[in-house]
């Protein structure tokens, strides 16, 4: 059960809760309560697969690169083979190859710049956001136990004064 979806299951058990009479306080069943925050916690860690999938795509994304980087190079090196072999291009071969894997090279770290930059936006926007989900169920769960805790506490409250003015009858 996803995480949304465990929020708004609580909220409907708060709403369709019933009420104390002449109070604006409900009464909410505490085992299914508990087996949603429960269902809650487990929910947490698929988030963080989440990131975790995330950081996979971050490493294979910088596989590619730098695999492409490598062939960028070994066509830049074989071409400088090539023209090397002819005696009176040689000299402009080699330029020509060396520029070649310098604009390999450049590119290949700027391929590699560009999908770290990538990678480490995606990744942080993926722990923002599965810290943001915590809190926001965090809060959430807070505000409903201080319900519950504010109903209950009336509640017994209410039985104790109750209690009171029956033993007051009962004595008179």
């Amino acid at each position: 059960m996803k995480v949304e979806e465990i929020l708004e299951e609580m909220e409907n058990i708060l709403l369709e809760s019933g009420r104390v009479p002449f109070t604006n306080k409900r009464l909410v069943e505490e085992d299914d309560l508990a087996r949603l925050i429960d269902d809650l916690r487990d929910a947490m860690p698929s988030q963080l697969v989440e990131a975790g999938r995330i950081v996979s795509d971050r490493q294979r994304i910088l596989e590619e690169a730098q695999q492409k980087s490598d062939e960028i190079i070994q066509q830049a090196k074989a071409y400088h083979s090539k023209l090397t072999d002819e005696s009176l291009i040689t000299r402009q071969a080699q330029e020509q190859a060396a520029e070649i894997m310098n604009q390999a090279r450049r590119e290949s770290e700027q391929m590699m710049r560009d999908a770290e930059e990538k990678a480490t936006e995606m990744m942080s926007l993926a722990q923002k956001n599965a810290q943001d989900l915590a809190m926001g169920a965090m809060d959430y769960a807070e505000q409903v136990f201080g319900f519950v805790e504010a109903n209950l506490s009336e509640s017994l409250d209410t039985v104790r004064r109750g209690h009171d003015e029956l033993r007051q009858q009962y004595r008179k």
